[in-house]
């Protein structure tokens, strides 16, 4: 792997390595219903943050890299299935700026293409430890677990901030456990430091959902790839309204009752000050995340520290 000049640059570099490797992913032609969908979904742009993790955290204990690039197209080929169906059952119409495949096609042609992209990661899984086996499908039921609490949640006022942070650690921090995860494993550490990066990439994601729940209000419409307050008006729960509710639930629930426009909500949340304690809470578990790596020698652990601060600035 070429040296880059910084950290921004290996990121790019990373990203077209895995963008690459996605497109030599071989897809048949036929039958067309299976297959056209699966190249429409893994066409489509993403962040690819899941895989650069593994990278990452691959690099910091001297694993192969073509062993890496295999599980880092596991991982992505994971969370893209769990898009395809999160998406139609929550009635999603845009994914990474084009149409989710439920609205492209249909329910049907979804559920099969969820299908089809967790039988190719597991794939690509073919001659990786054991170890790296097992916990990749003990994580697929736990990310399974989280959305089936994310649905339990939906309109559900008594949910607690507690409760909500076990079910984002669920469906988003436990994926990007996996991927620091398996990055040690493959560079064979032993079980009590792998443990320790899993926890790493938990924290991480626990930021990272806080924070894109604070950006579905705060963040750019255009960039974030869907509208500001649509988890909102689709009755999820956030971080943020549990924040509020929590702090005055009387005076959440009479303005909730009589707002909708995002204005509105980036007004509250800031007057009430449940903006401040959201970026306090993101930045609660970067920090908790950058202890987690003590367990790596200062040298090494750079890359993953600029990695999780990289999570806390994010824009979109």
């Amino acid at each position: 792997m070429p040296s880059t000049n910084s950290f921004p640059d290996h990121i790019q570099f990373l990203k077209g390595e895995i963008e690459t490797a996605l497109k030599k992913i071989p897809l048949n032609n036929s039958p067309a219903y299976l297959y056209d969908p699966l190249k429409y979904i893994l066409k489509g742009e993403g962040k690819r943050l899941r895989p650069i993790l593994v990278h990452l955290a691959g690099k910091a204990f001297q694993a192969d890299p073509q062993m890496l690039m295999k599980a880092a197209m596991a991982v992505e080929l994971l969370h893209n299935f769990t898009l395809v169906h999160d998406d139609m059952m929550d009635g999603d119409a845009m994914r990474h700026g084009q149409e989710t495949v439920h609205n492209k096609w249909d329910d049907a042609t979804a559920i099969l293409s969820g299908d089809g992209l967790f039988a190719l990661s597991q794939l690509m899984l073919t001659n990786m430890p054991s170890a790296v086996h097992l916990r990749f499908n003990e994580v697929a039921v736990t990310i399974c677990e989280g959305q089936g609490m994310d649905k339990e949640f939906e309109n559900d006022a008594s949910i607690s901030m507690g409760a909500y942070l076990v079910m984002i650690g669920k469906k988003t921090g436990s994926l990007l456990g996996l991927c620091a995860e398996m990055g040690a494993l493959i560079g064979n550490a032993d079980q009590k430091t792998a443990h320790h990066l899993f926890e790493f990439g938990l924290n991480l994601g626990l930021a990272f959902q806080v924070q894109d729940d604070y950006l579905e209000i705060f963040g750019d419409a255009s960039s974030m790839g869907k509208s500001l307050g649509s988890d909102i008006h689709a009755g999820k729960q956030t971080a943020l309204t549990i924040l509020a509710r929590e702090k005055n639930p009387d005076q959440w629930n009479d303005f909730f009752r009589n707002n909708d426009s995002i204005g509105s909500y980036q007004k509250y949340f800031e007057q009430d000050g449940i903006k401040a304690e959201a970026e306090s809470v993101t930045k609660h578990y970067i920090e908790k995340a950058q202890e987690g790596l003590s367990v790596i020698e200062k040298e090494k652990r750079d890359h993953l520290g600029q990695f999780a601060n990289m999570i806390l600035n994010r824009k979109n």
